[in-house]
């Protein structure tokens, strides 16, 4: 807790990037009040498993790694990091480039591009590529206008297949990236129209509002799960048995939208786990309709 604004510091750092992971059990009202109180700037998940997958185990908090601009991790602790990460970041002359220097007349274009500023950077650049005559800084100004088109395409891309499979908020978060940081340039003109679009629709609004509860529902049965015995098989079997009927009603409620779909998942998840017998009526299953009296049900 006492790191949490100095993490906020280090979030506005160009060219570092603060990923926290919630690795406790508390109901997502009280880590989202904790996020308010000290107005945590960075992404957080709570989902920890994949990060669990690829080693990054926590046995105690808090636990900080440090990854390296050659993608290594160069530190594992919880403090006295500071001096090493300047270090690293001095490395870093233009966040996001790729590339640690440029042609002279192209290092406004480059710094512009480093600071955000991308439509900026493109406009620079472009401006040396018509006007220049000298080959490496041509080179060096194709490559950040190449770099600004992949950004941009790749981002609409993401955007768009997030809206085909109901991920809005990774949709809104694309598509606000690049009416803010690309506005001026042609791929980025269709993003104000297509951001409003979405902020707009009571559908999208719904669903955003049923994925924060299915979220808070899984947390809620994790704090549960933590007062379980889980050397007792009926307590265990109880507990999933819960969790399906939980996970059934929150369907029943949402069929049509995505936080819906993942229920459906979790359904099946729990299904497994608990044998058929022991399953309570699935709400989702539609009785068969009823023969009319003194006919054959055709």
């Amino acid at each position: 807790m006492r790191q949490l604004p100095h993490m906020n510091e280090l979030a506005a750092k160009p060219g570092l990037h603060v990923v926290g992971l919630y690795s406790q059990v508390q109901p997502l009202d009280q880590i989202e009040h904790v996020l308010k109180k000290y107005e945590v700037k960075y992404p957080l998940t709570p989902d920890v498993d994949v990060f669990g997958a690829a080693g990054y185990l926590a046995p105690a908090l808090p636990k900080v790694w440090i990854v390296g601009v050659d993608g290594t991790i160069i530190f594992i602790g919880n403090k006295d990091y500071d001096e090493l990460l300047e270090k690293e970041l001095a490395k870093v002359k233009y966040p996001g480039l790729g590339k640690a220097s440029v042609h002279k007349d192209l290092e406004p274009a480059a710094k512009a591009y480093g600071e955000g500023k991308y439509a900026e950077a493109y406009k620079l650049a472009e401006k040396v590529y018509d006007e220049t005559d000298d080959d490496a800084a041509e080179e060096d100004a194709d490559y950040i206008m190449e770099r600004i088109d992949d950004r941009m395409g790749s981002l609409s891309v993401r955007a768009e297949t997030a809206e085909v499979i109901r991920n809005y908020q990774v949709a809104i978060a694309c598509w606000n990236e690049l009416a803010t940081k690309y506005a001026g340039l042609e791929d980025a003109e269709e993003a104000p129209e297509r951001l409003k679009k979405l902020k707009d629709s009571e559908e999208v609004k719904k669903d955003l509002e049923a994925r924060h509860a299915l979220l808070a529902l899984m947390m809620s049965l994790d704090v549960e799960y933590q007062k379980t015995d889980d050397s007792d098989a009926a307590q265990i079997l109880a507990f999933r048995k819960k969790c399906l009927a939980d996970y059934r009603k929150f369907y029943a409620d949402n069929k049509d939208n995505s936080a819906g779909d993942r229920a459906e998942e979790l359904i099946e998840n729990f299904e497994k786990l608990i044998p058929a017998d022991e399953r309570s009526e699935d709400p989702k299953k539609e009785e068969p309709p009823k023969k009319e009296p003194g006919t054959d049900g055709k």
